[in-house]
């Protein structure tokens, strides 16, 4: 476990020197889904918080689109960096404050934020003892009544997709994710039993839609080739899912929408 938490460090840290914004979502279609999500939650006069805001994408779309106080961490320096810099050109001016530090120690007061949004960084923890302290200290930090968008991958999702996927002869999707990163996904029950004693849920939100059509039609459509997150069927299938966002629950990736108590 140790290993792989290095190990992990050390990509962020390494993709962080790519200056490339898709390189910590390459599905980046599917990443602007995420951030709608996000500021369905989001209101003018938000004091919001960021937790492993990477590059600073979101961060750049909240307050772009939002009058708010918008602040991120990250726990890998690089990438605090290249946030940093990012913000400059893709937010000027919104005084977006983004600083070295770990989710599970928030280097902020109690009841600091009216909202919290988690993309995909309570699942790079590797450890469901400190995936629980990351919900425990985000609970701490927010407003009561404030809202933690959760948008993380679960292993219930994946292995819906990969049962349709073994329908159509597609090979089964790895849900560690250790080709690119490494994550620990998700029990769905298991994650909404433990955030029951802290915050109350409001809403999930899911995109099988999006996912049928770019895990399962693309694949089929392009091969022998391999599939593309920059596909044009990727772009089509943004549009549709914004109308029609699921399909039998597929994909890994979950929004949860969950106000502390």
């Amino acid at each position: 476990m140790t290993q792989d938490k290095d190990e992990l460090k050390k990509r962020y840290e390494n993709i962080a020197k790519s200056g490339d914004v898709t390189t910590t979502a390459s599905d980046y279609h599917l990443r602007d889904l995420e951030i709608d999500f996000g500021l369905e939650h989001i209101r003018n006069g938000d004091k919001i918080l960021d937790v492993g805001c990477g590059p600073g994408v979101a961060l750049a779309a909240y307050a772009s689109q939002r009058r708010i106080d918008a602040f991120g961490i990250d726990y890998a320096e690089n990438m605090v960096a290249f946030a940093q810099n990012h913000l400059r050109d893709a937010a000027p001016g919104k005084g977006i404050v983004v600083q070295h530090a770990s989710v599970t120690e928030l280097p902020f007061g109690n009841d600091f934020f009216d909202v919290v949004t988690s993309h995909r960084c309570l699942m790079a923890l590797l450890d469901w003892e400190r995936q629980k302290a990351a919900l425990k200290e985000i609970c701490r930090v927010l407003k009561p009544g404030g809202l933690l968008v959760l948008m993380e991958g679960t292993h219930d999702g994946i292995e819906r997709l990969n049962i349709w996927r073994q329908r159509f002869g597609l090979s089964e999707i790895d849900a560690a994710g250790r080709d690119r990163l490494i994550t620990l996904k998700f029990r769905e029950k298991e994650l909404l039993d433990f955030t029951e004693d802290y915050y109350q849920l409001q809403r999930i939100q899911r995109w099988g839609m999006y996912y049928f059509l770019t895990r399962i039609v693309q694949p089929l459509l392009v091969s022998p080739e391999q599939p593309s997150y920059s596909h044009r069927l990727n772009e089509v299938a943004k549009q549709i899912a914004r109308c029609i966002p699921d399909l039998n629950e597929l994909g890994h990736l979950v929004g949860f929408a969950l106000r502390k108590k």
